[in-house]
């Protein structure tokens, strides 16, 4: 799954849907990239989305239920939700990314 193209080399960089992909590293030259500023704001905002989505429909589907399953089930749902928003925002151009500077 490409995502995103190095600028240096051209190859094709994925990016991992369980870790995050704040930094990341091309696999050909090992050029390093970074989120920018305005994309980690965003960033930011994506596990608090994802639970209020896991949340608000776990009070519509599961009403009735033990806590510990609205419990399972907003765990899951956020997880599930944070990872493919973080993936769709980086597809559709939301989180930027820029080559890192070195430092030292």
């Amino acid at each position: 799954m490409k995502l995103y193209t190095c600028e240096q080399c051209h190859a094709p960089i994925k990016l991992s849907i369980l870790k995050g992909n704040v930094h990341i590293v091309c696999p050909s030259c090992h050029q390093k990239y970074q989120l920018n500023t305005m994309s980690v704001k965003k960033y930011m905002l994506i596990p608090f989305v994802s639970v209020a989505i896991a949340v608000s429909s776990s009070l519509q589907l599961l009403q009735g239920k033990t806590i510990d399953v609205k419990f399972i089930y907003i765990l899951g749902v956020s997880f599930v939700s944070a990872a493919l928003m973080e993936w769709l925002c980086v597809k559709a151009g939301i989180l930027r990314y820029e080559k890192s500077e070195e430092i030292g």
